[in-house]
């Protein structure tokens, strides 16, 4: 367009005026065929070419929102009725001071705060007064954490010397010293940096006779051990790789740099190493997520090399895909994450996990998205469909229908605040609940949806009819919340489990076998589940390497949330927790 042109200005059109319209120019005997096809050809590119614009810049927006994320975003506001100055509240005739306001450069040496021992602040008291010489504390949320945050570490305590409890005071008061706040202890954490690894040299003595050569050499005590890796090692390994998503190689490089030599070849023998004693457990959460009474799962795809050799040999069949199905299972109140990776399905691999379920039970409850890929073939569940993934569908629609979109994305939130509310409640409660409170919320947005399609408001074909249509075509399975007892109503938390697996697949790229991959699979699996269940999974992987024959002998004892029971049991440890006797290092010469 010239510069100065005006643009040109958009008619809209009915699908009836449309149809007349083109009528009209094919009864118009005035015009040669040629033309009226002409005309009938333009009218129709018209009416593709912002169709496939509005497809073009949906795309777009779908890549931006992978690459940068939403561009609307929850923030916490902060309401000042000056910018310029600090928000400053009275308390007791105290000044206390809104950190998040104080703009920067605002010089706080004339405010009027009292000066108080920071030790004598009682834990849980809201906005301590300021000192001027300890300056600014940090804002609830912010900053330092307590020392009860950490869970594992290491103890020891300073004592006064020549001073206990019961003596007299110092300073002849005539007073006797106690414990001063024996229930809140005064904590100084320091946190010391170390490498992965701790390489140990034991020299052995030896002594030989010079008539008989007889050799003598020093006793090794059980502490030293047989293998040259321990199993805290190979834990060690196994979660830098399936879960932080530190490749071999890079781990290679990395500990190389630091003086250890750690060769790629040797870091995957250590982890068939512990492969091998995780497989019974593998089995048993399998069983356990087959009876359970609520299942996700999904698929994200997946690259092993093997099977790529065998597709451009043409001995692969005519599938060609490669897949992570991940599931999440709920068995009596306890969650189980699978892994599974290969060229299955993740419906196929939901098929062959049921197989396992005991005949009696009735259909376990399944949420997944609406891909027929999903769904087992040949076996009864109760599919429910993810309500997220239709929100999301209007979402990427709302820079081009906004006032649709936007009362939609309004109403399917508001069923997402109800839901929240069911958090504590049992499955019964929380179906009440929904029906009460979320049934008619979800039966206005199906009015509407319906009115704009009957209405003619919204052209069918679409990205927006496509939408709508998607909800009316699955809506029986997108509302099962209203129907199905514990039924849920998305299917972000297998979404979320799978980032997991997508992260080593980002930055590894690749399994080079089968097997290979099954046994990234297996123990992706077991770390998850312990993180499902808030347990420590280097404990865990640590403690079923320690205790190898008993866990082959009674796998249901050694699971993420029995284990530290089941060595409790047997004594073996006092705190639950596998340890290892310790030399006294201190003692040794370091190099």
């Amino acid at each position: 367009m010239r510069k100065g042109k005006q643009p040109i200005p958009v008619e809209e059109k009915t699908e009836a005026e449309l149809a007349f319209i083109i009528e009209t120019i094919n009864n118009c005997v005035a015009l040669p065929d040629s033309i009226k096809n002409f005309i009938i050809r333009c009218i129709e590119n018209a009416l593709w070419f912002p169709d496939i614009l509005q497809r073009k810049n949906m795309s777009m927006k779908r890549l931006k929102s992978m690459l940068f994320g939403s561009s609307y975003k929850k923030s916490n506001k902060i309401h000042l009725k000056n910018s310029s100055a600090p928000s400053v509240k009275e308390n007791n005739g105290n000044q206390i001071i809104n950190i998040d306001a104080i703009p920067s450069g605002v010089d706080l040496t004339n405010a009027n705060i009292t000066t108080i021992d920071p030790d004598a602040i009682e834990v849980g008291v809201k906005n301590p007064t300021i000192s001027k010489e300890q300056g600014i504390p940090p804002a609830k949320g912010h900053g330092k954490m307590a020392h009860t945050a950490y869970k594992d570490y290491v103890e020891s305590t300073l004592n006064i010397e020549g001073l206990k409890s019961g003596d007299l005071c110092p300073l002849s008061c005539g007073g006797k010293v106690y414990t001063f706040r024996p229930n809140i202890p005064k904590v100084l954490l320091r946190i010391v940096g170390q490498q992965m690894a701790e390489v140990r040299k034991i020299k052995v003595e030896r002594l030989r006779c010079n008539l008989c050569h007889y050799l003598v050499q020093a006793e090794i005590p059980a502490w030293v051990g047989t293998e040259k890796y321990d199993a805290s090692f190979k834990s060690m390994l196994a979660l830098l790789k399936y879960y932080v998503a530190i490749p071999f190689y890079r781990q290679e490089n990395f500990q190389k740099m630091l003086g250890f030599p750690l060769p790629d070849s040797t870091q995957w023998d250590l982890i068939e190493q512990l492969a091998g004693f995780c497989y019974p457990i593998f089995n048993v959460l399998k069983k356990l997520a087959a009876n359970g009474t609520l299942v996700y799962n999904d698929d994200t795809h997946l690259i092993i090399l093997e099977v790529i050799k065998q597709i451009k040999a043409g001995t692969a069949g005519n599938r060609m895909g490669m897949y992570t199905s991940g599931f999440i299972a709920e068995n009596a109140g306890r969650k189980i994450a699978l892994f599974i990776n290969g060229r299955q399905h993740s419906g196929e691999n939901l098929a062959d996990i049921l197989k396992l379920r005991e005949p009696e039970k009735p259909p376990i409850t399944q949420m997944c998205d609406a891909l027929s890929a999903n769904i087992p073939k040949g076996l009864a569940t109760i599919v429910c469909n993810c309500l997220s993934h239709g929100f999301r569908k209007f979402d990427e629609l709302v820079d081009f229908f906004p006032t649709e979109c936007i009362h939609i994305m309004q109403i399917l939130g508001k069923v997402y605040e109800i839901d929240e509310q069911t958090r504590t409640m049992n499955p019964i409660e929380r179906l009440e609940h929904h029906k009460t409170h979320s049934q008619t919320i979800m039966d206005e947005l199906l009015k509407y949806m319906t009115a704009l399609l009957g209405e003619h408001h919204v052209e069918p074909n679409s990205e927006l009819g496509k939408a709508i249509r998607y909800m009316k075509k699955h809506w029986h399975k997108l509302t099962r919340f209203l129907t199905v007892a514990g039924a849920p109503i998305c299917n972000n938390i297998i979404e979320r489990a799978l980032k997991v697996a997508i992260r080593n697949r980002k930055s590894a790229m690749f399994y080079k076998t089968c097997y290979s991959a099954h046994i990234g699979g297996m123990l992706t699996s077991l770390i998850y589940t312990c993180h499902l269940a808030q347990k420590n999974p280097h404990h865990y992987l640590t403690a079923l390497q320690t205790h190898g024959e008993k866990v082959l002998a009674s796998p249901d004892d050694w699971l993420p949330w029995n284990y530290q029971d089941t060595m409790a049991k047997e004594c073996e440890v006092v705190d639950a927790t596998p340890q290892v006797h310790s030399p006294p290092w201190d003692n040794l010469a370091v190099a």
